[in-house]
């Protein structure tokens, strides 16, 4: 073989443009170019950096997929492996056109990416500004369908009858649009459209406690908005603590990035903050990913957070993603404030849905608070990495009780049907456990303060799912399944099967729960039933 090996290398260094070398960890790049008939590094940068300037040299069409190939994460979805064509700009003011192949591998326990570089062709007619009268024309066209739709819509929202701030919401959610397709209009509408609206200059908080992350956020957005860094969760919710009760200060915030791993107080306690305080729904609160493992990011998820973004990041796409973000949150909270003011009547036919629930359910809602609330603390005795305080359990507990809620969303049909369902009536059952979630999110929520909006929203959305994934409506698994669902679908069942068993047998309905250890229910959770089953017997008898 050793004869072969000069051709081999001749081979790699006639098809190969350049070579990066990629240590994630360590934030370096490494270029290597053939020189002289020989690999030699020709610049070593950091990672972020050459993130940052990618848009300076790569064609803005391909920048997003570019950006992507180099990500370590994406690499590992795609077994180590991508391959990408795009266009770069040459030093004739045209394009070339390249290919890389992409891998990723290990070495003395760093993840190291190493892309090889072909280039295709050269010095392509395609220019940016482009001197195609058909291209200006189809963006001029593009201008002036979205302005005029732009006046339509401000126009008849001008004329509504619905309250000042939501119009001033609504407008600025369709300007902001315009300015994001296209910036030439960006200074003209700053400058004039809103002024009669203008509340200040919006702010985007940075909660984190690593410096070089903050300062790159920072100099994203700091041209449009005003920054505010808080180094840790403590912090962070002092500021938003003095701010709640003024409705400008507050309005003016237009998105949170969250670190989840801080000294002090950490970024589930602040998520906790911004749900309690319904920030959530009102902003995007975006997650900076670190090396988070599944369970920290399902958990996460369970926050209804916007997005999670993967460090480390590059200026433009994150630009352009947050913005986006903004402008959707802007324009759906404009859009639910008109629905709220128009449709009064919607929502107190709901309320009256759920007045006909607490009638009917009144002995089940409370026996599986109690059953939940007990289940609850002897799990918080069981299992301490849990780190369920008091507070949690009475929450849990309280939330529980509208579990069942959207079983009045189905018709009657399907709700005391025998036998077998049709597909279509599969598909109405698992969007009943949704529209219960969302009666209790959007209503319930609103005007019992003894629930708590998360757990609630959580418990009555999946507490069908079963612990190997079998469940519905998203098949959950294992510890995916959120905490508080874990605990208080055992309390249901037993509830429920304590209902339907003639005469009862409390010895039976315990073992049935028991049996489904590792099936239904999480086998941690249900050791823990055991030791209480005694005392859910109890309460069920107190209560007869």
């Amino acid at each position: 073989m050793k004869e072969y090996k000069g051709i081999i290398e001749k081979l790699i260094r006639e098809s190969f443009y350049e070579v990066l070398v990629i240590d994630v960890f360590d934030d370096k790049i490494y270029k290597y170019k053939n020189i002289d008939n020989d690999f030699s590094m020709t610049s070593d940068i950091s990672y972020q950096e050459y993130l940052s300037k990618c848009s300076e040299f790569v064609d803005e069409d391909d920048i997003s997929s570019y950006v992507d190939s180099l990500s370590l994460s994406m690499l590992e979805q795609s077994g180590n492996k991508i391959s990408i064509n795009y266009k770069m700009k040459n030093e004739l003011g045209g394009y070339s056109s390249f290919s890389n192949n992409i891998f990723l591998y290990e070495l003395n326990g760093k993840k190291i990416i190493v892309a090889l570089v072909s280039k295709l062709e050269d010095n392509l007619e395609y220019k940016k500004e482009g001197n195609s009268n058909s291209r200006s024309l189809v963006k001029l066209k593009k201008m002036t369908d979205s302005v005029g739709m732009a006046f339509l819509k401000i126009h008849n929202i001008i004329n509504n009858d619905i309250n000042a701030s939501s119009k001033k919401q609504y407008i600025e959610s369709i300007l902001s649009s315009i300015t994001t397709e296209f910036p030439e209009f960006n200074e003209s509408l700053s400058d004039n459209a809103m002024s009669f609206y203008d509340n200040g200059k919006k702010t985007i908080m940075i909660i984190d406690d690593d410096k070089m992350t903050c300062s790159l956020i920072k100099k994203v957005f700091d041209n449009n908005y005003d920054i505010i860094v808080a180094h840790n969760g403590k912090e962070a919710i002092d500021y938003l603590s003095d701010i709640d009760n003024d409705y400008n200060s507050k309005n003016n915030i237009s998105c949170i990035f969250l670190d989840l791993l801080m000294p002090v107080l950490d970024g589930f306690s602040v998520l906790d903050y911004l749900n309690d305080n319904n920030y959530l729904s009102k902003m995007p609160v975006i997650i900076i990913s670190g090396n988070y493992d599944k369970e920290t990011r399902n958990r996460a998820y369970g926050y209804q957070i916007a997005d999670m973004l993967e460090k480390p990041f590059n200026v433009q796409v994150v630009r352009h993603r947050i913005e986006n973000l903004i402008n959707l949150y802007k324009s759906n909270n404009s859009i639910n404030s008109m629905m709220l003011e128009q449709h009064k009547e919607l929502k107190d036919i709901v309320n009256s849905l759920v007045v006909s629930y607490e009638v009917d359910n009144q002995i089940c809602m409370n026996m599986v608070k109690k059953l939940t609330r007990l289940l609850a603390m002897q799990v918080s005795v069981d299992y301490p990495e849990y780190n369920i305080n008091s507070d949690m359990i009475d929450k849990i507990g309280n939330s529980s009780s509208y579990f069942s809620i959207g079983n009045y969303t189905l018709p009657k049909s399907i709700l005391y049907k025998k036998g077998l369902y049709t597909e279509e009536e599969r598909s109405l059952i698992k969007m009943m456990n949704i529209n219960g979630a969302n009666i209790v999110k959007y209503v319930i929520s609103k005007n019992n303060t003894e629930i708590d909006s998360k757990y609630a929203y959580e418990i009555t959305k999946y507490f069908n799912e079963r612990y190997d994934g079998n469940g519905y409506p998203e098949g959950l698994s294992g510890n995916s399944i959120p905490l508080s669902v874990q605990i208080a679908s055992i309390a249901i069942e037993y509830t429920n099967l304590i209902n339907t068993i003639t005469p009862v047998d409390y010895e039976r309905v315990a073992s049935l729960i028991i049996m489904e250890s590792g099936r239904k229910f999480s086998p941690k959770i249900v050791d823990s039933f055991k030791k209480v089953k005694g005392e859910f017997e109890s309460i069920i008898k107190v209560g007869e």
